[in-house]
């Protein structure tokens, strides 16, 4: 599958207006050329927007100020150039709807020293497993080398399918998922994700050069967490990021307590019946909040109960032995107190007279 071609399809696909009777043939036209463009321009400013960043970070980092500010001169100006192909585009495009890039977020009017926020942020190791999806091997690194400088662990899917697979066999925490790839686009692979009951609490932050607002609304409406445009601002992504974890987190926990809820309901149902074992609540008694203390009240109670069985089985089988000696004893005088077993004894008697006797 051609990949370039795919790409040229898909761009000019979005750029219909949703109004068809607003525009000529020839108007669409011309808006899917121009935002084709657009596109394809975009992506290698990107490149070097993204690049020139974590090169001014590392520079900084290594103390090498005169060479970090060569690089925020370029950083600068590819964000110059970006915001100026961002109006001229938008000047031109006969869009019936605006370009978010634009409207909200006027990439070409972003701090040209990104590092400068960035480095007054305290930077705190992090975790958490999050998978890229991306065909654009640049865009891949750019994002695998700044969040593995956050510390995150990374895993690399290079096309829908190959980031379903994934899915299928390693579980993750965050998914970065690029819109405009081959084969599978983003938006088929947010769907795939969002249907399947074990991926859907996955939080998903689409991040693509195509910046159109009917993208952005599409991929929300279909379950996406976030929508960052290329070139992401750095600071922006670590704060969307660790948002979507830290919800992640709280989701995780708030499935595990209703989870332990079940199990303590359960356990009272089997108190109830009778049937109750203090190992059925040894997860949740680890907890240290009040479902775990009621956990902890059910064990006591199940070992109380236990011990309690344990010690009248023990009495019932000392009740039983006492009973079968008494009915011995019983069963013994009965048989001595009768005339014939009398006799016996007074002829056994005379027997042992005879004998010594002779």
């Amino acid at each position: 599958m051609n990949s370039k071609k795919d790409k040229a399809e898909f761009v000019q696909k979005m750029a219909q207006p949703s109004d068809e009777s607003a525009t000529s043939a020839e108007d669409q036209s011309s808006v899917a050329t121009l935002a084709e463009t657009r596109h394809n321009l975009r992506t290698p400013l990107n490149h070097i927007i993204g690049y020139s960043e974590m090169l001014i970070e590392e520079a900084e980092d290594n103390h090498l100020e005169n060479f970090a500010a060569d690089l925020r001169k370029i950083h600068a100006a590819g964000k110059q150039l970006l915001g100026d192909l961002d109006r001229l585009f938008g000047a031109k495009s006969k869009q019936s709807k605006p370009s978010l890039a634009n409207e909200t977020f006027r990439a070409g009017e972003l701090d040209p020293k990104p590092t400068a926020l960035i480095d007054s942020m305290p930077r705190v190791a992090r975790s958490g497993r999050i998978l890229v999806v991306d065909d654009d091997a640049d865009n891949r690194d750019i994002l695998a080398r700044r969040l593995e400088h956050e510390g995150y662990t990374l895993q690399i899917a290079v096309h829908g399918e190959d980031a379903l697979a994934r899915l299928a066999t390693e579980p993750v925490d965050l998914i970065l998922l690029d819109v405009m790839m081959p084969g599978m686009s983003g938006y088929e692979v947010l769907e795939a994700i969002k249907g399947e009951s074990q991926w859907h609490d996955i939080p998903v932050i689409m991040i693509s050069a195509l910046d159109e607002l009917q993208s952005v609304v599409r991929c929300i409406e279909h379950g996406a967490e976030d929508y960052l445009p290329k070139p992401f601002d750095p600071v922006l992504l670590r704060a969307r990021i660790g948002a979507c974890l830290e919800k992640k987190r709280l989701r995780d926990q708030e499935v595990l307590y209703l989870k332990d809820v079940a199990q303590v309901t359960e356990a009272a149902a089997m108190v109830e019946e009778g049937n109750f074992a203090a190992e059925n609540l040894i997860s949740v008694a680890a907890r240290g909040d009040e479902l775990g203390r009621l956990a902890r009240v059910f064990q006591r109670m199940a070992l109380e109960v236990q011990a309690r069985e344990q010690r009248l089985k023990q009495q019932i089988q000392q009740l039983r032995i006492e009973i079968d000696e008494t009915k011995k004893a019983q069963q013994v005088a009965e048989i001595t107190e009768t005339d014939y077993f009398h006799d016996l004894r007074e002829k056994a008697r005379t027997l042992r007279n005879k004998v010594r006797g002779s």
